[in-house]
């Protein structure tokens, strides 16, 4: 594939298009007013299924991703490459005649995949050998010759040579043969046709090119039941998704898009006129798969087999229901969609079909009921804990709940989305009708066990400060910081000028090194009291409490009984905060507020902490050496803001404790 072929492939024109211009959605086509001309009435219509644009004004100017960038950047064709592949991620090295000659080897190999999937279809429509098949096809299958020639299904005859012989006389020598994957050879050397009396399903890419082939077996006694083209240079499973190409037009226009596990759930749910529909190549979709598919849809559901052996696969990563597997079928990895929901805003559901039906058979019994049991689709994370709690008795003992949650807790918290974290584990603490507030602890209980394991993932740990005397830690350094806040709002604007000066100092650790926030609070309720001093502090709210101002003993009593507001009790209200705190005066003392500013940082410090070790906590041990690799900038400035903030908490200690 070419650098410009990448390009396109990993970029869609509706995306890059929007950044410069507000396209509303029109039937299968967008439409804008021209950015090229003035204009009272839209006339440019950008077309995601060839990934194309055009003015039908007078412009009357048309053409992709390329031509479009160029014209409303006023760049040529080098610097618009340059700022195309910097959006796309991909590398661009000038191309050598090494590079060329690639290029034209890979050009040849897509016709030869081309030609081999027209070929096995007109094996399959019309050779006399191929009648069982048809039988087998437009019979047993039930699909009509419209969706084989829509899907390019075809046939391999039962020889050793057919594609072999074929080839050879178009021009092809065996490595292409090979390379391509419609070739194997044996240990004596010998050169043999890869697909043998099987049927033949082509593998395309977005585009429509095809990469390879999954070929079912046709005899009970061929293994294995599908036969895939090997990874070689064009084709590659993690990157796929069968069907996509015919799929993504329907993808866009309903915003969803269904994963199913295999070739033929997808060509029966198109033949029933549902084209959302695609399928994972391999075990587990990938986050390549799903970031394609996010570009497209807003919702992603997930059809899995109802056998118990396919609901324990799609729970991997369960310590209770690992060993139970038996088969690798999983259609997805929970924690990996539980991430992928969170990162890409993702609405993931999952769609249960009657107990022994696979939507193939589903939907060649009654496509019509297809609507209604996507619609009963339930939220991944309903799902999750579906399964991992339908064990559980009425009577189950408190040992048997909590040994669930910690089972399910790091799938439920692996989201990379705050908010949707925070609601996991609420639905989890009322199905096991634990205390949010210790769900919580659990978490963060195993997040330090997991740190302590795995020192390789926390290359900070060689700089870290010795805990600072008399400084309150977990819960009990939260409450001091709301107390201190509560007694003297204003302290928010001294500790928030001293995160500032630190990150003026080390451009690397800024993105870090803002304001206090209410996401340094783990608990619902501090964040909700933090909240409201913030908001009174910036807006001068006169019904909050910024002229209220208590004696810190008071405070920290006020803070103590915010135990009483959890989730499951009515909410922290304002006008009750306020009532409270009409009633007292305040008391400044400068030690004071240096504990404070001490406190401040070690709470924003604790933060880094926890959010570093979650990114090794949720993660494998091979996922957690792609992070080491991959995202060393994010190492290093989670390393220099933990850094910076150990030692201005040494220096206000030490200002602290001479004071005293």
């Amino acid at each position: 594939m070419s650098v410009v072929d990448e390009i396109k492939a990993r970029l869609d024109i509706v995306d890059v298009v929007s950044r410069y211009v507000s396209l509303k959605k029109a039937g299968r086509t967008y439409k804008a007013l021209c950015p090229f001309h003035a204009e009272k009435t839209p006339s440019f219509v950008v077309y995601p299924e060839s990934q194309h644009w055009r003015c039908f004004g007078s412009c009357a100017e048309g053409g992709d991703i390329f031509t479009f960038v160029m014209k409303i950047e006023h760049l040529d064709f080098r610097d618009t490459l340059q700022k195309l592949a910097g959006q796309a991620g991909v590398e661009i090295h000038q191309q050598s005649d090494e590079d060329r000659a690639r290029q034209e080897a890979d050009d040849r190999l897509l016709t030869l995949l081309d030609t081999a999937a027209s070929l096995y279809m007109e094996y399959l429509l019309h050779e006399p050998d191929a009648a069982p098949v048809r039988d087998y096809v437009f019979g047993k299958r039930g699909l009509t010759e419209d969706t084989v020639r829509q899907f390019q299904l075809g046939y391999a005859p039962d020889e050793w040579d057919v594609a072999l012989n074929h080839f050879r006389r178009s021009g092809y020598s065996i490595d292409e043969l090979i390379a391509a994957g419609m070739a194997s050879t044996n240990d004596q050397g010998r050169v043999y046709d890869r697909f043998r009396h099987r049927l033949m399903i082509p593998i395309r890419d977005g585009r429509g090119r095809t990469l390879g082939f999954g070929a079912r077996a046709l005899s009970d006694n061929q293994q294995p039941k599908y036969l895939n083209s090997p990874q070689g240079p064009l084709f590659d499973k993690s990157k796929l998704l069968y069907g996509f190409d015919l799929a993504r037009r329907s993808i866009r226009e309903q915003e969803t898009v269904i994963v199913v596990e295999g070739y033929m759930d997808v060509i029966q749910a198109h033949q029933a006129g549902y084209g959302n529909v695609v399928a994972q190549m391999g075990t587990a979709l990938t986050e390549s798969q799903v970031r394609q598919l996010a570009k497209h849809a807003n919702g992603l559901i997930l059809a899995l087999d109802t056998d118990e052996a396919g609901l324990n696969a799609t729970m991997r990563g369960l310590d209770v229901v690992r060993e139970s597997l038996t088969q690798q079928n999983a259609v997805f990895d929970t924690r990996s969609m539980m991430r992928s929901a969170g990162k890409l805003s993702l609405d993931v559901r999952v769609l249960r079909l009657p107990r022994g039906k696979d939507p193939d058979d589903f939907l060649r019994a009654t496509p019509e009921q297809w609507p209604a049991v996507v619609a009963g689709a339930i939220p991944l994370v309903d799902y999750v804990i579906d399964v991992g709690t339908k064990h559980l008795t009425p009577q189950a003992t408190i040992q048997e709940r909590e040994q669930v949650a910690r089972q399910l807790l790091p799938l439920l918290t692996a989201t990379e989305n705050d908010l949707h974290r925070h609601q996991n584990i609420q639905r989890l603490a009322l199905r096991l009708r634990i205390a949010e507030r210790d769900l919580v602890a659990l978490v963060n209980a195993r997040n330090a066990t997991t740190a302590q394991r795995v020192p390789r993932a926390t290359p900070h740990q060689n700089h870290r400060a010795a805990p600072s005397r008399n400084l309150p830690n977990g819960h009990a350094l939260e409450r001091h910081c709301i107390a201190s806040l509560l007694h003297q709002p204003a302290w928010l604007f001294s500790l928030n000028r001293k995160l500032r000066e630190m990150a003026g100092s080390d451009p690397i650790a800024m993105p870090l090194l803002g304001p206090l926030h209410s996401a340094d609070f783990s608990r619902e309720d501090y964040r909700t009291v933090f909240k409201l001093i913030e908001t009174a502090n910036y807006q001068e709210d006169p019904y909050i409490f910024l002229s209220y101002e208590v004696p810190l003993e008071i405070a920290e009593d006020i803070v103590l009984g915010l135990e009483v507001f959890e989730k499951q009790a009515s909410p922290l209200h304002t006008t009750e905060l306020a009532s409270i705190l009409r009633e007292v005066n305040h008391a400044v003392a400068d030690r004071e507020q240096l504990a404070f500013l001490v406190a401040g940082l070690q709470l924003r410090l604790e933060r880094l902490k926890r959010e570093r070790n979650e990114r090794y906590f949720f993660t494998s041990t091979n996922e957690q050496e792609v992070l080491e690799t991959e995202e060393q900038e994010n190492i290093r400035m989670y390393t220099r803001a933990q850094r910076l903030l150990e030692q201005a908490v040494r220096e206000l200690t030490g200002r602290r404790q001479k004071s005293g």
